[in-house]
């Protein structure tokens, strides 16, 4: 499979005045500017935003091929560390395999707080997806997206990659897995965040973090009728809303 296009997309950086930082992390064959609205957000309250650019994004779908989760997570710690130059108090967040990313980097001493928006720790029907993965992988190395009409239409032009290597989705299965068998480790303040009607991440996963992890402040919100990236369809503000809230709740 091949695509001339080149799904350009640059990390971003938007420098605050509180001394409070913010880092998110986008989903897996998606861009950083996903953040963009919800960072300008952030921004206008004194918040420094930085939304990166994972390993094998913002190029071409060929560029996943062979990265592993584990260089998404050791980018996620790089990128932790540079926002650690500029505030000493950092909020860690990510959509999809972003929220997964975002948990794991939940021990590090510099992190005051978690929003995982959509992650997963169980996919719809993940026994069939890996055993549908497996055999695929054994004909196919590229396959194109699906999205269901309804998906499409609320997504509206989202500059995905529309179609990805058959090894990348392996290993975002594979951090799912990894992420829910550490839950214990994570002590810090989390807000869990998700769609009523996502379509790729199972309505138990948030249960299953809310009861995995060892928060004192841990709290669930569900985003009405949006689909994955709910912080970028019909409603979004509410969910905007409800991150400052956390935030300032625990800075308080």
């Amino acid at each position: 499979m091949k695509d001339e296009k080149k799904y350009k997309s640059e990390p971003f950086f938007m420098n605050g005045n509180n001394g409070i930082g913010i880092l998110l992390f986008h989903g897996w064959s998606s861009p950083p500017d996903e953040f963009l609205s919800l960072a300008k957000y952030l921004n206008s309250f004194g918040y420094t935003v930085s939304a990166p650019l994972l390993a094998g994004h913002g190029t071409k779908p060929e560029d996943l091929l062979g990265v592993t989760w584990q260089e998404w997570m050791q980018d996620s710690q790089k990128y932790l560390g540079d926002l650690k130059k500029q505030t000493p108090r950092i909020f860690v967040g990510g959509i999809s395999m972003g929220g997964n990313l975002a948990m794991l980097l939940a021990e590090d001493e510099n992190v005051a707080g978690v929003i995982t928006m959509g992650a997963s720790v169980k996919f719809h029907f993940q026994v069939l997806v890996k055993i549908g993965l497996f055999f695929m992988g054994l004909t196919k190395t590229y396959r194109k997206k699906y999205y269901p009409p309804w998906v499409r239409k609320k997504m509206g032009k989202h500059d995905v990659y529309p179609y990805y290597p058959v090894k990348s989705a392996k290993e975002v299965v594979k951090l799912a897995e990894y992420t829910q068998n550490n839950l214990s480790k994570i002590r810090k303040p989390i807000l869990i965040m998700q769609s009523t009607t996502d379509h790729l991440v199972s309505h138990k996963s948030p249960k299953m973090i809310y009861d995995g992890v060892n928060s004192e402040v841990k709290n669930i919100f569900w985003a009405e009728k949006a689909y994955h990236v709910f912080i970028n369809g019909e409603g979004k503000e509410k969910a905007f809303e409800k991150i400052r809230e956390f935030i300032s709740r625990i800075i308080s």
